[in-house]
């Protein structure tokens, strides 16, 4: 067999591998930057988490009697946490009183300290408390007739006192005024009961039947009933309401 064919030519070395062909200072980069990468992702799961916990420990200690307190906060990139800035901040608590009111369950969101809203169940004797006692109504009180908001007292309609019992929806406005919109009014203690229901109503459009109380850290924008319950919705201020600082 001839010696020069190609068959018989000895096997050409392997090239080294790109790593190893790589000068030190390049590598020295590669590695730097992955680092810094897995550091980096390591940190936007761990201080959420460890922000969270440290609220929900604040809520947990300020208020022992709660129950249920969970917190979640977020931010991006997460070291602005280190700085009390977040995008999205969310706490729920049961069992939790604020200023006299015991909400069965309140729900807090925020995007910027303390600025925040709410979502609250509380019982009807509850909401009461959101109230103040300069009101249109005497001797208030409020209840839930067959899955709607009941609301009865004593009304001054100018020529005589009647007691009231209404059925409908309350409106909140301009964050501390409640009004009343009867569905169905009966009206008890006068005789001329048509001409006083026409009066009531016209009263009730015109007057706040509540006033939100002033030294509450919330406003009031939405007071509905659903499932057994009332629902209230509204701004608040997280630092007033909660007496926690970030």
């Amino acid at each position: 067999m001839d010696q020069n064919s190609p068959e018989a030519s000895p096997p050409s070395p392997k090239k080294a591998g790109w790593w190893k062909r790589m000068r030190l200072p390049w590598k020295i980069l590669i590695i730097v930057v992955l680092v810094l990468a897995v550091l980096w992702v390591a940190s936007e799961i761990a201080i959420p988490k460890i922000a969270s916990t440290y609220i929900t420990n604040k809520v947990k200690n300020k208020y022992p009697q709660a129950k249920d307190v969970s917190a979640t906060v977020s931010a991006f990139p997460a070291i602005k946490l280190a700085f009390k800035d977040y995008s999205s901040l969310t706490v729920k608590v049961s069992g939790i009183t604020i200023e006299g009111v015991t909400f069965k369950t309140i729900l807090l969101k925020s995007s910027k300290w303390p600025a925040g809203s709410y979502n609250a169940v509380v019982t009807p004797d509850e909401t009461m408390r959101f109230f103040s006692t300069t009101h249109s109504l005497l001797d208030p009180s409020l209840s839930l007739s067959g899955g709607k908001i009941q609301i009865s007292g004593m009304m001054n309609l100018g020529y005589a006192v009647a007691g009231i019992k209404a059925t409908g929806n309350l409106t909140p406005k301009t964050g501390k005024q409640v009004f009343f919109e009867p569905a169905e009014i009966a009206v008890t203690g006068i005789r001329s009961t048509a001409q006083a229901q026409n009066l009531i109503r016209q009263i009730m459009a015109s007057d706040p039947v509540f006033v939100i109380r002033d030294d509450l850290p919330f406003t009031v924008t939405s007071i509905v009933a659903t499932n057994g319950a009332i629902v209230v919705k509204g701004d608040v201020d997280l630092e007033k309401a909660l007496k926690v600082k970030l």
